[in-house]
């Protein structure tokens, strides 16, 4: 049976010392534990009126080359499959999807993984739902020896990228025919995308070559709140909805990435690891680590309820854009409410296929 490492990852502590830890013990999430020991996620009772400021061109924002799209709404959304993903594709999108990078990121306290990677047996590496292409593109630059791939249904990737690095426009759910396995494979915020994850599981292990990593990152519904002040707000009644509609019409279980450690161990993945960290909505949270994370968070959130809201009551419910701009006015102004403690789970979870028998 895989070992479980549940960790929260509430450091409050200066920048430095996270860089020497991490820099001393490589890959290692005992680093994030014993920085999480004596910290938890907690109210900033200061009301000091600082604001933590972030904004897009804070990103390494990337043009995207042409593509084919459908507009709908004044938004843009992919051709290839037409309808299969809810998020839009347009440059607003990808402004998000590379803000998202870097939150990430920040949570990991500038690692791209968790998983404990050799760079002298990474030659191979999948990233699926690769997005804009920026994670699979820091990949290749820090490993000029590994090959890297990254698939999406959306071509939105940049046109000159590293020569170790190249994309294709693939849905995962079809069948994986590579010509070699891959000592690691990464996916990352692809809650909204998975129909049937064990599934994905299972083509991730078979993609993988003897001691190859597997590492999923996502976030993780229902939102949560840590003194209550969420209930009744319309932020939470929409996400509930959100998570409902996604289920009944698409299939679609927003709560799944609690499970994935459980999933990659019935899948035959060893040495599983689960790393749990909370984004807070806004900066209301006491510790700097949570604040800037909650100023990034916050501001990915409100620029992926609208397209999320948008695309999926629009089409799944029925509704009128002139009603969810209406919604979309509450739940944003929840976001910006500092004595609402929301936050959303995110987990790391990351195992390794067994080596060949003997």
């Amino acid at each position: 049976m895989a070992s479980l490492i549940k960790q929260t990852l509430s450091p409050d502590v200066d920048i430095s010392v996270i860089e020497d830890l991490v820099a001393n013990v490589s890959d290692s999430p005992d680093t994030f534990t014993r920085l999480a020991e004596s910290n938890k996620l907690a109210v900033d009772s200061r009301h000091d009126g600082k604001v933590v400021e972030v904004t897009v061109s804070e990103t390494a924002s990337i043009p995207s080359s042409l593509f084919e799209h459908v507009e709908e709404n004044g938004r843009t959304y992919h051709k290839y499959k037409e309808g299969k993903y809810t998020l839009p594709n347009d440059e607003l999108e990808q402004n998000r999807l590379d803000l998202q990078h870097e939150l990430c990121k920040m949570s990991l306290h500038g690692k791209l993984y968790l998983a404990p990677l050799k760079p002298e047996n990474l030659k191979y590496a999948l990233d699926f739902g690769t997005g804009t292409g920026i994670w699979a593109i820091e990949l290749a630059e820090a490993h000029p020896d590994c090959k890297v791939i990254g698939s999406d249904l959306s071509p939105i990737q940049p046109e000159f990228i590293p020569s170790n690095c190249s994309f294709e426009i693939d849905d995962m759910d079809d069948d994986w025919i590579y010509s070699q396995p891959f000592s690691y494979i990464h996916g990352r915020l692809l809650v909204f995308c998975f129909t049937d994850a064990m599934s994905i599981f299972r083509k991730a292990f078979d993609a993988l070559e003897p001691g190859g990593w597997f590492e999923m990152q996502d976030t993780c519904a229902p939102l949560g709140s840590i003194d209550g002040t969420l209930e009744g707000t319309p932020l939470l009644e929409t996400y509930n909805l959100i998570a409902k509609t996604f289920l009944e019409k698409r299939g679609v279980d927003v709560t799944v990435a609690s499970r994935f450690k459980s999933m990659m161990e019935e899948v035959g993945f060893v040495d599983v690891k689960e790393v749990k960290i909370e984004w807070p909505i806004g900066t209301w949270a006491k510790s700097s680590y949570h604040k800037r994370i909650g100023a990034w968070y916050q501001r990915d959130l409100k620029m992926a309820t609208e397209g999320i809201m948008m695309g999926l009551f629009t089409r799944m419910l029925g509704w009128k854009k002139e009603e969810v701009d209406e919604l979309l006015v509450k739940v944003l102004a929840d976001m910006d409410d500092k004595n609402i403690h929301s936050y959303q789970p995110f987990y790391v979870v990351y195992g390794r296929k067994p080596e060949a028998a003997l």
